[in-house]
């Protein structure tokens, strides 16, 4: 089961760093739709995986 957790955690963990490193990138080129969608993934992320590590 843990096993299970680790995989779903670092799943998630590449999906939000990929969002997170579009989200550098968006300040060079802005899209606000993409801006707060980058955001509120990445506040999912730290809000539900957080107490997992």
């Amino acid at each position: 089961m843990k096993a299970v957790l680790y995989f779903v955690y670092y799943l998630i963990a590449f999906f939000v760093l990929k969002s997170l490193l579009d989200l550098v990138m968006q300040f060079m080129f802005p899209s606000e739709l993409k801006l707060y969608t980058n955001l509120i993934s990445a506040l999912i992320f730290s809000v539900f995986m957080t107490p997992l590590t």
